[in-house]
């Protein structure tokens, strides 16, 4: 596992993914005009509204899939698979394979909004009123940011889904991204009160959800665990296939 994940944070996708990230999310950034000054902990404030902003929602199913999504068939064209195999039981590989595949599409998001947090509190710090931050305040950021990184892991593992079912990288690339916008316009055009349909709320958790927006962790999580397990049973029956 540490092999796999160390291939897949220092691959050209997942820092293209993190950097493409991380521009959109200061694309949606609300410049203060002016102010002299600036209420405690609104570095955090910004960065919560920059997570939800629209070109977050537009990049996040193409920037989730890059990182390690097409990996397995970058292994088996190049021939890694065939040297890896021996060494490494089918089980363990396809293991490996799912949950790199899938920390690809959250770690990009969670690199991506760290470091821009960081630079929110670099430039609006200074200017922000003496004060506290609670723990609300930061957590609040936080819980946007992880939900996002829990939705791109989601769309990597369809992507990777996708990508050993058909065995076509453009596949891999071009479904998540179709599947993500065919959400968008049902809910948008047909369901408005489908708000479990609609994915830039899955990120905002804007709506009731209930106490603590459990109904809304309960549901990214069951999602993830659906499409790593479907990910993991297509994985498997093509390493068998070899």
């Amino acid at each position: 596992m540490r092999c796999e994940m160390k291939r897949m944070l220092s691959g050209r996708g997942f820092l293209a993914a993190a950097f493409l990230a991380f521009v959109a999310i200061l694309s949606g950034t609300a410049w203060p005009a002016g102010e002299e000054s600036l209420p405690a902990g609104n570095f955090l404030l910004l960065a919560k509204q920059s997570f939800c902003c629209k070109a977050v929602s537009f990049l996040l199913p193409l920037t989730a899939v890059l990182p390690w999504s097409d990996s397995f068939l970058a292994e088996v064209k190049g021939g890694f698979l065939k040297a890896c195999l021996p060494r490494q039981d089918r089980r363990s590989y396809t293991e490996n394979k799912i949950l790199a595949v899938a920390f690809g599409g959250f770690l990009s998001w969670m690199a991506a909004g760290i470091l821009t947090i960081f630079f929110y509190f670099v430039v609006f710090f200074p200017m922000e009123q003496t004060g506290s931050l609670s723990f609300s305040m930061v957590w609040e950021s936080f819980a946007v940011l992880i939900r996002c990184g829990l939705v791109g892991a989601v769309l990597a593992s369809i992507g990777g889904s996708v990508a050993a079912l058909f065995r076509s990288a453009y596949l891999a690339f071009g479904f998540p991204f179709a599947g993500y916008y065919f959400c968008l316009i049902l809910q948008e055009r047909y369901f408005p009160e489908a708000l479990w349909l609609y994915p830039p709320q899955w990120i905002s958790g804007s709506a009731d959800w209930g106490t603590g927006q459990e109904g809304l962790w309960l549901f990214l999580l069951l999602f993830l665990a659906v499409t790593v397990g479907l990910h993991g049973g297509i994985l498997y029956g093509r390493v068998e296939e070899l």
